[in-house]
């Protein structure tokens, strides 16, 4: 039953033990038309190291650096992939970049164009593709010469760009020299710790997949492996049981010491009915996927969507940007939870445990108590400084000193007041105009435009509404900026995609805070808007009136507690 159980699995793990090992090597020196890289041929030369490895190379080592040999020893370097252990990419010479992707120019690249680039190049995301296949396995390395020289055409970028990179593949990258180095001299040789060697250079730097020790070549893997008897077969010449029990212990040891991905599939070749077999097998799949342990972990846990968008809030009230608070766990969710994992000591996995869980939550919620803390403190001195302007400007009576309230606290506590005693000043200037000042006025607040409201001033300088025409020029110059910045916010928050039920619970919170939203009704009005600014404003948040992100992250946490 156990060998039944084991076999879909091991026909598999068999395979890895014959598995053929691939590289692509690519270094271009001479270019056609771009400036030369010095040493790129030198890189391609060292690839012929990993033959000794058991690698089958590709790649420029024979000179052939133009688009048409470079792609075809790219595509069947992609053919073998499937089948490789482990693999691995060096590429040295010109890449450009669009701010999204990376290319590799060859030889015979003119200066490149963003719409034809992929022509005469090798794709570093295409290679990251690839590379993904075995992870914890797969090293790219990426060589470029510093220059000051522009090389690309408009609408790309010189250099390498920002690189997403795959789960479980460790990107090194460097010059030219310290490249050839690391190859040659590391990643070829048997025992070579691809980490320690960049963390000992001041020329090469890692990303992406970083573990404590990276070694591709087990140190004395060319030696010849004894020949180890089958402990499963039916004759077993001059071997007792007691002695095949112990070359299995044997060769388990083996493993365990080497531990790699070839020698647990080499044990599992040599014993698939061993007694460590099931523990061969659960090494070699976390050896081939570094995060499915951590992932299992995750989702055993069972964790319903709104305790995911509960994680989501927490992490942004804490600072960590989610990019959404939609339940899905993107990259955006699983970057936020590494970097709180490493500001709070613990392994950057990007995964979640129940203890991981219960930190944040304990986080955010002393986070969230502190916010509205303080945020009180601002709002109590927000209204004594309302308070006192009030008395200074609106309190006066004056047209002047209403407008300057308003100007200042277009949400203050005493702005209906200030605007019902403008409304009714400029009633009583009607009442006391002219006729043709009237008229004329009636007119221009019908256009309502800086150019009638100048018209007005120009032929009534001292009309019974001038005032209110030199206010309302200032009123409608601001509201262009105004504007501006509002269509941001309004598409930020359009983004949000909130439900009514979501939208609810801000205005019942505005509500409860005593911000005066208005009818909880799920519909973001004039009122809405407003308590929304002073919602913002207290906790120095931007003041748009609008939702984004951070506004929401906040209320809505402390709405749930």
């Amino acid at each position: 039953m156990r060998h039944l159980l084991l076999s879909s699995v091991l026909i598999c793990a068999a395979s890895l033990a014959q598995a053929q090992d691939a590289a692509l090597i690519v270094g271009i020196t001479d270019y056609a038309a771009l400036p030369d890289v010095n040493g790129g041929i030198e890189v391609a030369q060292a690839g012929a190291a990993l033959d000794k490895a058991g690698f089958r190379v590709f790649g420029t080592g024979r000179g052939q650096t133009d688009s048409t040999a470079v792609q075809g020893q790219g595509n069947a370097f992609a053919a073998l992939s499937p089948d490789a252990d482990r693999m691995v990419v060096v590429l040295a010479g010109q890449f450009v970049n669009d701010g999204t992707r990376s290319w590799l120019l060859t030889a015979d690249s003119p200066q490149p164009a963003p719409f034809t680039v992929g022509q005469r190049s090798l794709s570093v995301e295409t290679a990251m593709m690839l590379l993904a296949q075995t992870p914890g396995s797969a090293v790219l390395v990426l060589a470029e010469q510093d220059s000051d020289a522009d090389i690309a055409g408009p609408g790309l970028l010189s250099g390498i760009g920002d690189l997403t990179i795959p789960s479980g593949v460790t990107v090194v990258r460097g010059d030219v020299a310290a490249a050839r180095n690391l190859l040659r001299d590391v990643i070829a040789v048997p025992g070579g710790d691809v980490i320690a060697a960049v963390r000992e250079s001041d020329s090469l730097s890692a990303s992406g997949f970083v573990p404590g020790q990276l070694i591709l070549v087990p140190a004395g893997q060319q030696t010849p492996a004894t020949p180890v008897p089958q402990a499963n077969s039916d004759v077993v010449t001059g071997v007792t049981a007691d002695l095949a029990t112990m070359f299995e212990g044997s060769a388990w040891e083996q493993a365990r010491k080497t531990d790699t991905q070839a020698s647990y599939a080499a044990y599992l070749d040599r014993f698939p009915d061993g007694a460590h077999a099931g523990d061969a097998v659960k090494r070699l799949q976390a050896l081939r996927n570094p995060d499915s342990a951590f992932k299992q972990a995750e989702d055993a846990l069972k964790l319903p969507i709104e305790a995911r968008r509960a994680v989501q809030r927490n992490l942004q009230v804490l600072g960590f940007d989610t990019r959404g608070i939609d339940g899905i766990f993107g990259p955006g969710t699983r970057g936020a939870i590494r970097t709180w994992q490493g500001q709070n000591n613990t392994a950057q996995t990007g995964y979640l445990t129940a203890d991981t869980i219960g930190r944040i939550n304990d986080q955010a919620a002393r986070r969230a108590a502190e916010l509205e803390l303080q945020a009180e403190q601002r709002r109590t001195a927000n209204r004594t400084a309302d308070r006192a302007d009030w008395e200074k400007t609106g309190a006066t009576g004056t047209a002047a000193g209403l407008r300057a309230y308003l100007d200042t606290h277009p949400d203050g506590q005493f702005a209906d007041q200030a605007r019902a005693a403008l409304a009714e000043r400029r009633q009583q200037n009607r009442s006391a105009a002219a006729n043709a000042d009237r008229a004329l006025w009636d007119r221009m607040v019908e256009a309502d435009n800086v150019a009638a409201y100048n018209r007005y001033l120009a032929e009534q300088p001292d009309g019974a509404f001038r005032d209110d025409a030199v206010a309302r020029i200032a009123q409608l110059q601001k509201s262009v900026a105004a504007e501006r910045d509002n269509s941001a916010a309004a598409a930020a928050e359009q983004q949000l995609a909130l439900d009514p039920i979501s939208l609810r619970l801000v205005e019942a919170r505005l509500q409860q805070l005593g911000l005066n939203p208005g009818a909880v009704d799920g519909r973001i009005d004039g009122d809405t808007r407003g308590a929304i600014r002073r919602y913002q404003r207290d906790r120095q948040l931007t003041a748009s009136g609008f939702l984004d992100q951070a506004t929401v992250s906040q209320m809505l946490t402390d709405a749930f507690r």
